[in-house]
């Protein structure tokens, strides 16, 4: 069944140095930055080769807007997840939105976003891999070594996570 789901992100504001992750730039997040502050300094990767450019321990904020479920497998959520973690500052936050899909799901729908300016963007997702969890429940136990999630919520398929990166991280030992 394909979804067709509402996000507002009119009122959304973020302040800094912000470095959007994604793998398909729609100009969404951009949008909202440009709207929501003059003095901002916006950083994207699009893709592996990117990261060179990319300063440690810089960034306020990075955003995975719709891009976290794009990467397959849990270790290589977690070594991604460790890779922001260096990037952000010592108080960074990240922001998540994503789809909830666990294993044995199927995810196929139209993500409608409101940006400033009472404009609409769309987003496709389609996500047919019954063998790939992409839950909030998964994907906060993959942060938990790295962040404090300070806000969270999942309606109609999709995830919302805000988290802080925490000032010392524990490794688990496998």
């Amino acid at each position: 069944m394909k979804k067709e789901i509402f996000l507002n992100m009119e009122n959304q504001i973020f302040k800094g140095n912000v470095l959007d992750i994604g793998f398909e730039n729609n100009g969404i997040i951009y949008n909202v930055c440009k709207e929501g502050s003059e003095d901002i300094n916006i950083n994207y990767i699009t893709g592996k080769e990117e990261e060179t450019n990319v300063k440690n321990n810089f960034y306020d904020i990075c955003i995975l807007f719709f891009s976290f479920s794009s990467i397959w497998f849990k270790m290589n959520k977690k070594s991604f997840i460790k890779n922001i973690y260096n990037y952000l500052n010592k108080d960074g936050i990240l922001y998540i939105w994503d789809i909830d899909k666990g294993y044995k799901k199927t995810f196929s729908g139209t993500i409608n976003v409101t940006i400033p300016g009472n404009k609409i963007k769309q987003i496709k997702i389609k996500d047919l891999n019954i063998f790939k969890d992409n839950s909030k429940d998964n994907t906060v136990s993959i942060l938990e070594n790295y962040f404090d999630i300070t806000e969270g919520n999942a309606l109609n398929g999709i995830y919302y996570i805000k988290a802080k990166k925490k000032s010392k991280i524990k490794i688990k030992c496998l």
